[in-house]
């Protein structure tokens, strides 16, 4: 082995090496890159559950599977009980403290309880941000249903920073908030709503109102299959 090969046979892992730890550090110490880095991860995710059938497709934006479909907005399920476990993998301080707000003000209605875990293991719902001027919605909620039961098994939550973060479009953080507690809506079973709710499909112009409440309570007085199928009819 020449000198140069073999100097290249020693450099080479050593290059990769400082890369990957530069990645990790960058990953542990920007907030952009540790977002942006979730962002990708998520969005593979999402291809890959396209490629192999998981994803949503129909007009409907509800897939039906031999066990469970992908319902986008939550409208058409329920969980077991009136809680859920999230994990806010958000570094964004803003939107982190939004999304925790729109959490107190939903247990603060004593409708629906979430719990915030810092393990990502016991979750049932992972919250996270994308980055996507395209799809013109300011956060999108993602449940995973259990056809047979009707019951939510998981879900992801995107708040959007490509909205929520330009000051183009003028968000407040009230307005984030509101947009926050409309997505945990969807998490809780919510569809949308033409009233005065914090479900108006624009999903920043009012906070929880009396008639939200009213409208979780009502979910989960029914049975989970019962709700599905009056969602669906």
């Amino acid at each position: 082995m020449s000198a140069i090969r073999f100097l290249r046979f020693l450099i080479t892992p050593l290059v990769y090496f400082a890369l990957f730890a530069a990645g990790i550090w960058a990953y542990q110490n920007n907030a952009t890159f540790h977002e942006r880095t979730d962002t990708v991860v998520l969005n593979l995710e999402n291809y890959v559950r396209e490629l192999t059938g998981q994803g949503t497709s129909t007009t409907t934006q509800k897939e039906h599977q031999s066990h469970t479909s992908t319902i986008n907005e939550g409208g058409g399920g329920r969980w077991v009980k009136t809680r859920a476990t999230l994990y806010i993998a958000i570094q964004n301080p803003t939107l982190k403290s939004a999304m925790e707000d729109a959490v107190s003000q939903w247990n603060g209605t004593g409708a629906f309880t979430f719990n915030i875990t810092t393990d990502k293991k016991k979750a049932d719902v992972i919250v996270s941000t994308m980055d996507n001027s395209s799809n013109q919605a300011a956060g999108l909620t993602q449940m995973s249903l259990d056809e047979a039961t009707g019951y939510f098994v998981s879900g992801k939550l995107y708040l959007n920073r490509a909205y929520l973060l330009n000051p183009t479009y003028g968000y407040s953080y009230q307005r984030i908030v509101n947009t926050a507690e409309h997505e945990l809506g969807h998490v809780i079973g919510l569809d949308h709503s033409n009233e005065v709710s914090v479900m108006q499909p624009a999903g920043s112009n009012y906070s929880i109102q009396p008639a939200d409440v009213q409208n979780v309570q009502k979910l989960y007085s029914q049975s989970a299959s019962a709700s599905s199928t009056s969602s669906t009819n």
